[in-house]
């Protein structure tokens, strides 16, 4: 059985306050870094290519977070990423943080599909549109 995506990234140094916590805006760059590798990795789909040579952006129109436990230093967060809506032109996708199976995080955020040349939305076309219905089913029931 196929399993929803996980990113994982080591708290470094450079993502930490002076008490070793990781600074809230990073967590931010993470889910981004996120959303490129699902793509990639998890989809099959070339985030750099969609982008180069496709012309499509993804910003993020809406993000959300909770923050529940904070990381430190030296600790590795694995980011679940789950597709909770998909739209015509956007995609709604959850992040669930946790360190060593506890949950620290809970985010939300809003991606958009742009013509990078307009900047106007673009409806999601297939492939990309069919891997994510097929992502969106797998993850339905996991919280």
């Amino acid at each position: 059985m196929p399993q929803p995506f996980i990113f994982k990234s080591p708290v470094r140094f450079t993502h930490t306050d002076p008490a070793g916590f990781v600074f809230y805006p990073r967590f931010f760059e993470k889910f981004q870094a996120a959303v490129e590798d699902w793509f990639t990795h998890g989809l099959g789909i070339d985030y750099a290519k969609l982008i180069i040579d496709d012309n499509i952006g993804f910003p993020t129109a809406h993000t959300e977070c909770t923050f529940r436990k904070p990381c430190r230093l030296g600790e590795v967060l694995e980011l679940t990423v789950l597709l909770r809506k998909l739209g015509n032109t956007s995609i709604s996708v959850e992040f669930v943080g946790r360190v060593k199976g506890e949950e620290r995080l809970r985010a939300k955020s809003v991606l958009v599909a742009i013509d990078l040349g307009d900047g106007r939305p673009r409806a999601l076309q297939n492939p990309l549109r069919e891997k994510l219905v097929a992502y969106e089913k797998l993850t339905a029931e996991i919280e």
